[in-house]
């Protein structure tokens, strides 16, 4: 084949042009790197942690001094009170802080009036000890709760830049890991918890009374029923399940505002979706080329004049993005067939196609490299001249999304559209719309979106691209581009796709937050009954309460743990 190369002279190489064996990429978009360490510390809310590990150091020696020394009575209980102060001040500023407030269910309230009543009847070394057991595992719930929010955001370290440093943003702002649910819990719990303390109360006064027990024994028992009545293990991994849910959305290519609003999305029944949010179909490209017998110029020259009378797609797009000097009459006997083409060049016979295209006609292609993409091979009077690979079309399956939509328990899907109705014909028989709007224009496609809202009571969700008008009236609104404006979130456009499996998500965050609020809610149940029948002291009733508490931090992971959804991905 060279011996023809003086045949073919002063050939334009292609207009994309790299190496021989590879396209040039993308310059990919730069990208911040951040250790996990300093994120943690960035997220952290928890700033003392250092001065809190010193205090309860102080506090710890102080009471082993009282413990283990020989000391009048006097001084064994002012040394207990001190190391009580020690570790627990703060604590108690908090409780008067909250009294003087009238928030009678602030998580510090129970635990001073418990310790106070045990320092008060003579049990001062369990009352001490409680109080160094319950900061030093309020201070490891906080701690653990912040290291698994930041581990939640390193979720998105490795997406693009747009969407980590949006769902940061978001995250900082107050109130952003809030959920619904944690307030209708609280509602629930407080009052039977504040119930549990009136009966710890009346449950003393009637054993030292009718019962004719010790006052001290009384008094105990019901300041260990009192220890463990606050609501903290109860709500304290609900912030958590927020962040780390609000995360993973973002690592999906979705940034809420609040994870109240991803919470909200369980139980839609109905999606509104402008024909806009879906992405334009991205057209194949020549991912790479080689040739070891022919120099670039000549490759493209003979594979342009095999492809000229083509019209398979496959043809255009190499012809659309390579560039030769054009002669004529140099093939005959054209012929193509789905795959490929061939005619006579100069009297050779050549062929230009798919490995399947050129096994039919008795010729077997070199081996791929194990690239991505779609080969087409040329073969010049039987001998192999070069490869062309081209990357796949990609045009999103609109009838996919519709699908996942109604897997994840929508019923009904609504299409809006600009165009008319004929224009989007083919486009919406393929996309399986229940109901399709078309001929709208920017004034009046928001009046009908809150038409069709107020049209029902269920649960809608509303996919809108961005623009300047307001919030519509549908529960959630997602607008796909690179900016929330006024919506709930923002789905950047090329993870459209994986809106639908935000519903999983959503419902996921509810059944977590029932799940850790039942557990740490029957914990409190059995330390109380405990504590009732005399097997359970201060200290003990205050460290299972709160080690339920660390238990519930690290259940709130499992949200977006893939196993868990791995339904909705394997559907």
């Amino acid at each position: 084949m060279r011996e023809n190369r003086s045949f073919f002279v002063k050939m334009d190489p292609p207009k994309k042009r790299g190496s021989k064996d590879a396209a040039p990429a993308d310059k990919p978009k730069p990208r911040r790197k951040k250790k996990e360490a300093s994120r943690i510390r960035e997220a952290s809310s928890f700033p003392n942690a250092e001065w809190m590990v010193f205090r309860l150091a102080v506090s710890a020696v102080l009471f082993a001094f009282a413990l283990i020394g020989r000391l009048p009575a006097a001084i064994h209980l002012l040394i207990l009170i001190a190391a009580w102060a020690v570790s627990g001040y703060d604590l108690a500023i908090e409780a008067v802080r909250a009294i003087l407030a009238r928030d009678f269910v602030s998580d510090a309230i129970p635990v001073i009036i418990s310790t106070i009543l045990c320092l008060l009847i003579g049990f001062g070394e369990e009352s001490v000890a409680a109080m160094i057991l319950c900061q030093a595992l309020r201070m490891v719930v906080k701690l653990l709760a912040e290291r698994n929010a930041a581990q939640a955001l390193s979720s998105i370290s490795e997406r693009e830049e747009g969407i980590r440093s949006l769902a940061e943003e978001q995250l900082k702002e107050e109130g952003s890991s809030d959920l619904s649910i944690a307030s209708v819990i609280a509602g629930s719990v407080r009052p039977i918890l504040l119930l549990a303390m009136a009966i710890a109360v009346v449950f003393a006064l009637l054993m030292a009374g009718f019962m004719h027990y010790n006052i001290r024994v009384a008094i105990h028992r019901a300041a260990c029923m009192i220890a463990v009545v606050s609501p903290f293990s109860v709500l304290v991994s609900m912030p958590v399940i927020g962040k780390v849910s609000v995360a993973y959305a973002a690592s999906q290519g979705t940034v809420f505002r609040r994870a109240s609003a991803l919470e909200s999305m369980d139980g839609t029944k109905t999606v509104i979706m402008e024909k806009a949010c879906f992405p334009e179909p991205e057209e194949a490209k020549i991912l790479s080329y080689s040739s070891s017998a022919l120099d670039d110029s000549t490759f493209f020259m003979l594979v342009r004049h095999l492809l000229q009378a083509s019209s398979q797609e496959f043809a255009r797009i190499i012809l659309d993005n390579t560039e030769s000097k054009m002669l004529p009459d140099i093939v005959s006997d054209f012929a193509e067939s789905p795959g490929g083409v061939e005619g006579v060049i100069s009297g050779s016979q050549a062929y230009f196609g798919t490995r399947s295209y050129l096994n039919a006609k008795g010729i077997n292609p070199p081996e791929d490299r194990g690239e991505k993409g779609v080969s087409y091979y040329l073969y010049l009077a039987g001998r192999f001249g070069g490869t062309v690979q081209l990357s796949e079309t990609r045009e999103m399956d609109v009838a996919d999304i519709v699908h996942d939509f109604r897997f994840s328990g929508v019923n009904r899907c609504i299409l809006l559209c600009r165009e008319n109705i004929e224009e989007v014909s083919e486009f919406s028989e393929k996309s399986d719309f229940d109901d399709v709007y078309a001929g709208l224009s920017t004034e009046n496609r928001l009046e009908l979106i809150n038409e069709l809202c107020s049209a029902s009571t269920v649960k809608k969700l509303c996919i809108r691209p961005v623009t300047f008008d307001g919030r519509c009236d549908a529960e959630t609104e997602i607008r796909v581009g690179e900016h929330i404006d006024a919506a709930d979130a923002a789905t950047f456009p090329e993870y459209t796709a994986n809106i639908p499996m935000l519903f999983p998500l959503s419902r996921r965050i509810r059944e977590i937050a029932l799940e850790n609020a039942f557990f740490a809610f029957g914990i409190k149940a059995v330390l109380i009954f405990l504590s009732m029948i005399g097997y359970c002291n201060l200290w003990m009733a205050a460290a299972a309460d709160l080690i339920a508490a660390v238990a519930v931090v690290m259940n709130a992971n499992r949200v977006t743990t893939r196993s868990l959804v791995k339904t909705f991905f394997n559907k």
